[in-house]
């Protein structure tokens, strides 16, 4: 594994040509086999795992290549219930301190299994819980740098931009470059794209220009890094260096027989972004539709992003419907980055069909969602925007009267003023629908208001605050 991780190819291959030409290391040989389809897929031939007898001890000695045939397993046919169970089933006993000389691999394996396959709540739950707590050993700068990194992977995944920053620096804090090998890949991906995200592209160059191994470029953690410089090349406006990054993931996981499964990174929505950047809406189209008829995909984050960029090559009558059911899939996963892209994007679809009260309130919105996850490369670009009456729009009220109410108040109108109805509220925080009603007639008093309509747009942002 140190190999794998070093990047010490030749001598892997000269390990494989031995192991594969020895029957006796068959169990040896398939737990290589599936580390190598998780991070070299190109060296790897995919084999059945060979069944283990001899009980709890044999099945805790298998906790490492059992974490690698689950990432394979989702890498090459997606994600299942089965790899969620075998994924978490690792975690578990990762948990237990089983094998604590192979914690890092397994216990990263396991945690992309998850992120990949779009169950961001799982895989977050085991970081924060007592997956997170380190032990004594040697083992612990490593441990503490791949919990972090994972971390960050989950951070940026549900828009938490400042925070996924946080983690990546941490990641590799807590263990050097030379340390993570190719893996690194993985945290300083994360941190160009945290950076990027946030406006701050001069720190994100600086990464970008860090030397990193060659051998990066033909693991599965190169992905991440290529996936965030194609972002930040987009971000400077390098539209054709950013689409040969992306269109490139998409090459390597297609070299590697890795089409079929989940992606590691959505590539195609960062290739249409780019074309849709040029101008070419019909490319961008194609990618989008291939990727919302993948059967494989980040479950409803990967379909809200593909409506989103689907509603900019549509009609203008079009747009609003396909940007309403992209936020409602970005509130539901908590995504705030890609939230307020989407609101953003539908502030002006309101616009451009003449519903300047609609198109003012969303525009709010967005403002409101960009600021809570610091993504300053969204917000100061559209106080930049061409329409004055645009920019008065986003500055906030001075007094909105939100201060004076109550927490329970806050939750309830925070939740009418995304559209949810008394009933779908009073299911959503587990009171009766009389409650509700009781507390939004105290909110509409203290607001001085007499429809939902005019609940202060702070509140759709203080929801996923309040959460």
């Amino acid at each position: 594994m140190q190999l794998l991780w070093k990047g010490g190819l030749t001598d892997v291959e000269g390990l494989l040509a031995h192991l594969r030409d020895d029957p006796a290391a068959t169990d040896q040989l398939h737990a290589i086999e599936a580390a190598l389809t998780c991070t070299y897929p190109w060296l790897a031939e995919r084999r059945t795992a060979p069944a283990h007898h001899g009980g709890s001890a044999a099945t805790r000695a298998a906790v490492w290549p059992r974490a690698g045939t689950v990432l394979a397993d989702v890498l090459t046919g997606g994600q299942t219930h089965d790899t969620v169970r075998r994924a978490e089933e690792v975690l578990r006993e990762l948990q237990l301190g089983h094998d604590p000389a192979c914690q890092e691999q397994a216990g990263l394996f396991a945690l992309l299994a998850l992120v990949y396959g779009g169950r961001i709540d799982l895989a977050s739950a085991w970081c924060e819980g007592a997956l997170g707590e380190t032990g004594g050993g040697p083992h612990v700068p490593m441990r503490q740098a791949v919990l972090a990194a994972a971390r960050s992977e989950i951070a940026l995944r549900r828009g938490d931009l400042a925070e996924a920053a946080e983690r990546a620096r941490a990641a590799l804090t807590h263990a050097s470059p030379g340390a993570w090998g190719v893996a690194i890949g993985l945290p300083l991906g994360a941190l160009i794209l945290a950076c990027t995200r946030m406006g701050r592209h001069e720190e994100a160059g600086f990464h970008v220009a860090q030397t990193v191994p060659n051998a990066m470029f033909k693991s599965t953690y190169g992905l991440h890094y290529l996936f965030a410089r194609g972002h930040y090349f987009l971000a400077a406006n390098r539209h054709q260096a950013a689409l040969a990054d992306f269109l490139l993931c998409g090459e390597l996981l297609t070299d590697w027989g890795l089409s079929s499964g989940c992606d590691p990174v959505p590539w195609r929505i960062g290739a249409a972004e780019a074309w849709l950047a040029q101008g070419n809406h019909d490319q961008a189209r194609i990618l989008v539709y291939q990727q919302l008829s993948r059967p494989h995909t980040d479950g409803a984050r990967a379909r809200g992003q593909s409506l989103r960029l689907l509603a900019a090559t549509s009609s203008a009558k079009r747009r609003p419907q396909l940007l309403n059911e992209a936020v409602g899939l970005f509130t539901e996963q908590e995504d705030k980055y890609e939230l307020a892209r989407t609101l953003w994007d539908l502030s002006q679809a309101y616009h451009a069909l003449g519903e300047k009260k609609q198109a003012r309130r969303t525009m709010r919105r967005a403002w409101h969602v960009a600021k809570m996850c610091d993504a300053a490369s969204l917000y100061e670009e559209w106080l930049l925007a061409d329409d004055p009456s645009q920019a008065t729009a986003l500055m906030p009220k001075t007094d909105t009267g939100i201060e004076r109410l109550t927490h329970s108040e806050r939750r309830v109108a925070s939740l009418a003023a995304m559209g949810y109805t008394n009933r779908e509220i009073a299911g959503k925080l587990y009171v009766t629908a009389s409650t509700v009603e009781q507390h939004l007639t105290r909110v509409f008093r203290k607001l001085d208001i007499k429809h939902r309509e005019q609940l202060p747009t702070e509140l759709y942002a203080d929801r996923m605050e309040l959460a």
